[in-house]
């Protein structure tokens, strides 16, 4: 048995928000790590600080995130993401 299965077409990410950014609810058809390295984020109600941790499984509402100060979070997928779906004003 190996150490680490390969997750193929999985993906790594950083990302920073400066506060008040707020990514609505969205879904992807493969699971969803977070780590948050810095700053405050609130998601789906729930306050996360520095070092705080979370996992959405594949096709579970994920978000919203909200950035309460500036953050920086690593997101890891354990998967292909799908398709994005364009955002329409009404």
């Amino acid at each position: 048995m190996s150490l680490a299965e390969p997750v193929p077409e999985g993906s790594i990410y950083r990302l920073q928000m400066v506060a008040g950014t707020v990514i609505p609810v969205h879904y992807y058809p493969c699971d969803e790590c977070v780590y948050v390295l810095d700053g405050t984020i609130e998601t789906a109600g729930r306050e996360c600080k520095v070092r705080t941790f979370w996992f959405t499984p594949a096709n579970t509402k994920n978000g919203p995130h909200k950035a309460i100060t500036s953050v920086e979070i690593i997101t890891i997928r354990l998967g292909q993401m799908g398709a994005f779906e364009s955002l329409s004003k009404s």
